[in-house]
């Protein structure tokens, strides 16, 4: 009975406890009309931010209430120890759980300082800022906290080095940015102060009051510092500015080309250069008008002085289209950039369309100039050494011209731009021939045979007569290394140009000439390379025996066309000489004469080509060998060449012919044979032999066009007096020349802060927005040669279409935008265009080099500090500031309960009451049997 009382008083125990700790709980936390719960104690405040954890107490009764069924073998006083660290174990978890803290207050300051190591800021200045930030490390308060952020184009936290405990001893150190591999590269090209104000937010401790130091020269090329400074005043922290004040260093920048909003093809205007000099000094200036030095004024000897300076340099645009205006300058005494010392800018020309007139022979350009000109055409006639070195200058013209050139005079790059002119922009292009033009100028298998509507390895026909070709080659000691192997090729390239049915025969000589390769067909091309191959130089110079063993050879030879190259570098003895090639003309053996350097006897040669019946050629260059041997093989075989005088018919139809009566033109004198590709190519004229006179077809965007015959006074020396031949020109560029899109949307576009901000609005022809088009701008840059990078547009309001990207590299961008819509069956029409230019010449880094003192006032005032602190203890004076922060204690909590619960089972383990301690029993052993 006693034992049951104990258990019901036992359990009725427990329940009240229970129900008062619930009691307690609801009372106290559940209905408490704050989230928290806060007490004072001895001034300071203590507060649980997360008091309903405090429910974990309830579980206490749990731990009384089992004391009583407790199956450990364990003394009374032992087992409610247990229970007691048990239920201190609940209380220190759930004390834990609910986020005990204290809020105290404090003086404490904690300084980053914001130092400045862009390219603008010299070593000098550089060197004070080191001064500054060692000065602060020593002279910090006891409690107070210094830390470095360093900055150009982007900031970087600097840790102290470790200095054994002693902090003071080593501060962090101020150097400028690099790499990995120790390379600045461009990573001091700028200046974001705003980058770095934003950084030294997350540095500063809890419990600290927050103050920053910037030595800078105040110069921004990314960022607002004055925007940032009112925010870091929301953030609490007080900005103190030191700027730099050493001398600038000795720097000459171009900062700015200020064109006219409008220039008219040859109306002369001025263009006005701002050029900031840190110093008085000299320089030469060089205004360039696309590849080209400016024609009025491309050259100045300037005296520039300290400060700003306007230059202004004549200029005239000869051709409409956009021009590219590059402005250099060099040969400066003392200038620490050179990055700055260029700048260009793009504009657009309006007028009549341009044509490129690229011609072999500039001086027998007149006439098909002339006709042009008649014909409302800009005509720019150019070299083959002038061809534009970049698709942007190329793309000034509305039709390019390319007339009696050899392949030497235009190089593989100029022939991949003409393709993508064609292709890419929509350009027209024109090849006509001549005496360098197609197959005669060595084009075959080249980029502008690709695209043209002709093949240039014509094949002739079977009534061309066959020939006999004999290369009478020197191979004395003069000629080696280049010169033999260039003449080796060349005599290589012959056998490939000759027909297979054709004979080819090649002597070299010395003192005495050996047949390398005997009178055989040209078809056994690789036998006779390894025979021309194993031509090796020897010594001495003797042409008659020479020319007396092709002589001798071509006698006996059965072919319609006889011909012998003789090609060398030197003087021979010229007996005999005249009386031999005479014999050879009187039996139709021509003779042609190839003079290397510039150590030959002209006039020897020149005696030989003319009783030959030949021509003579003056080769400067060993390089040109091979097209000098082709075009003379071409010329010979009258593969390529056919001059003869012929009427022109007309087998196709194109609408610049209507009007043009072709039947009343004259007859031509000569024109280059090929051969028309397969249909999509169109033949519109051809001669008596149905060869191709002139054709076309699409290549991209644009048109090509082969005209076989030359635009000069040889073999179209009758067409310039035909009164149709201005129109038959005019009309024909006229109809294959790039042609302008239907509609032109205008764009604006700046660079800001490093990005591209480009702007479109569309308006439909009704003045109505034009919403949901899908626009693409195209980034080309930097010119010349730069790449090409499409954005997307983004529609921002009705009708209006916006770009920002950033602009990474440097120089001057030509935009192109396509605005296309869906149409029905899901393609893609063309809307509009647009076009535009921007100019970002070089890093801001580069253009301003004098402190902006008035931008860190401001920001330092913005913030309530102020501009070069008087000393240490100005910056590290807390002037009656406090800090209030929250000191959380919940981890204090919960590393006790972790040892309560040790000590816990410590208690539940070991016995550590009436604990009885007995002898140990004798061990008893067998006693051994006796033996």
């Amino acid at each position: 009975m006693n034992k049951r009382l104990r258990v019901i008083a036992w359990v009725t125990t427990c329940i009240a406890l229970a129900g008062l700790l619930f009691w307690a709980y609801r009372r106290f936390v559940l209905l408490h009309p704050d989230p928290t719960l806060s007490w004072v104690r001895n001034g300071v405040t203590y507060e649980l931010l997360n008091p309903k954890m405090l429910g974990a107490v309830l579980l206490a009764p749990w731990f009384v209430a089992v004391l009583s069924q407790s199956l450990a073998d364990l003394p009374w006083p032992q087992r409610i120890l247990s229970v007691l660290l048990r239920v201190s174990f609940v209380v220190l978890l759930a004390l834990g759980l609910s986020r005990l803290a204290r809020t105290a207050t404090t003086e404490k300051v904690c300084t980053v300082y914001l130092v400045d190591v862009s390219d603008s800021v010299t070593d000098e200045a550089l060197d004070d800022a080191r001064a500054a930030v060692a000065k602060a490390w020593a002279e910090k308060p006891k409690d107070g906290l210094v830390k470095l952020v360093t900055f150009a184009r982007r900031p970087r936290l600097v840790e102290a080095p470790d200095a054994g405990g002693d902090d003071k001893a080593k501060p962090p150190a101020v150097e400028r940015h690099a790499d990995a591999n120790g390379q600045r590269g461009d990573l001091g090209a700028g200046s974001n102060l705003q980058a770095a104000l934003q950084l030294a937010y997350g540095l500063y401790p809890q419990g600290y009051l927050k103050r920053a130091v910037l030595l800078t020269d105040g110069v921004q090329t990314e960022g607002d510092l004055l925007a940032e400074a009112n925010r870091a005043k929301d953030f609490g922290v007080k900005l103190f500015t030191i700027p730099y004040r050493r001398p600038a260093p000795p720097e000459v920048a171009i900062r700015e080309m200020k064109m006219p909003d409008r220039v008219k093809v040859g109306e002369t205007f001025a263009i006005h250069a701002d050029i900031y000099a840190s110093r008085a000094t000299k320089a030469r200036a060089r205004l360039f008008q696309g590849e080209a030095l400016n024609g009025l004024e491309g050259l100045k000897e300037l005296d520039l002085k300290a400060g700003p300076n306007d230059v202004v340099f004549k200029s005239v645009v000869r051709i409409a289209g956009q021009v590219t205006y590059a402005l250099e300058i060099d040969e400066i005494p003392a200038d620490k950039f050179k990055e700055n010392n260029r700048y260009a800018t793009t504009i657009d020309v309006p007028g009549r369309p341009a044509v490129l007139y690229v011609e072999g022979t500039p001086q027998h350009a007149g006439p098909l100039s002339n006709a042009l000109t008649a014909q409302q055409l800009d005509v720019d006639v150019r070299p083959p050494a002038g061809f534009p070195g970049s698709l942007k200058e190329l793309e000034r013209y509305d039709f390019v011209i390319l007339s009696d050139t050899p392949k030497e005079a235009v190089s593989l790059q100029a022939q991949e731009l003409i393709e993508t002119y064609v292709r890419d922009l929509g350009g027209g292009f024109l090849f006509a021939g001549g005496e360098s033009g197609y197959g005669l100028g060595g084009w075959y298998h080249t980029t502008i045979e690709r695209i043209l509507p002709v093949r240039m390895d014509n094949e002739r026909k079977k009534e061309m007569p066959s020939v006999a070709m004999a290369l009478v080659i020197d191979r004395s000691g003069s000629m080696t290394g280049l010169p033999l192997e260039m003449a080796k090729a060349a005599a290589k390239a012959t056998a490939q140009t000759l027909g297979s049915d054709d004979l080819l025969e090649v002597i070299a000589f010395d003192s005495a000439p050996t047949r390398y390769v005997k009178m055989q067909p040209a078809r056994n091309r690789s036998r006779i390379a390894n025979e021309i191959a194993r031509i090796q130089p020897g010594g001495g110079t003797e042409i008659f025996p020479a020319l007396d063993a092709a002589y001798q050879d071509m006698t006996v030879t059965q072919a319609r066309k006889k011909h012998v190259v003789l090609l060398t570098d030197g003087k021979a003895s010229t007996s005999g000489i005249r009386d031999l090639v005479s014999a050879m003309i009187a039996e139709s053996i021509t003779v042609t004469t190839v003079g290397l350097g510039g150590d030959v006897d002209e006039q020897l040669l020149k005696m030989i080509a003319d009783v030959g019946g030949g021509r003579y050629h003056s080769v400067p260059d060993p390089n040109n060998l091979p097209r000098i041997f082709t075009k003379e093989t071409e010329m010979i075989a009258r593969a390529a060449a056919v001059e003869e005088w012929f009427p022109v018919t007309q087998v196709g139809d194109a609408a610049f012919l209507r009007g043009v009566d072709v039947r009343t033109a004259p007859n031509l004198h000569g024109y280059v044979s090929t051969k028309m590709k397969p249909t999509p190519a169109q033949e519109l004229l051809q001669s008596e032999t149905e060869e191709p006179i002139l054709a076309r077809w699409r290549v991209g965007l644009g048109w090509t066009l082969a005209w076989t015959s030359d635009v000069k006074s040889r073999w179209s020396v009758e067409w310039l007096r035909w009164p149709g031949f201005e129109k038959f020109w005019g009309q024909l560029v006229h109809e294959h020349m790039r042609q302008k899109h239907r509609r032109e949307l205008d764009m604006k576009a700046e660079v800001v802060n490093g990005r591209l901000r480009a702007s479109v609005d569309a308006f439909g022809a009704d003045e109505r927005f034009e919403n949901n088009l899908i626009s693409r701008l195209n980034i080309i840059g930097p010119e010349p040669g730069g790449q090409t990078r499409s954005v997307d547009f983004r529609q921002t309001a009705p009708g209006r279409y916006e770009v920002d990207h950033p602009l990474e590299k440097y120089g001057s961008f030509l935009l192109r935008a396509e605005h296309t819509r869906e149409a029905e069956g899901g393609a893609m029409r063309q809307v509009a265009v647009s076009f535009g230019h921007v100019s970002n010449p070089y890093p801001k880094e580069y253009a301003s080099f004098e402190p902006d003192v008035a931008t860190l006032e401001k920001a330092a005032a913005a913030t309530g500090a102020g501009v070069d602190p008087a000393n240490i203890a100005a910056i590290f004076d807390p002037a009656g500031e406090k800090v209030t922060f929250h000191e959380e204690l919940w981890s204090r909590f919960v590393y006790a309960a972790i040892a309560v619960f040790l000590l816990d089972l410590f208690v539940r383990r070991v016995r550590l009451f009436d604990r009885k301690f007995l002898p140990k029993r004798a061990v008893r052993t067998a006693p051994v049997p006796p033996t």
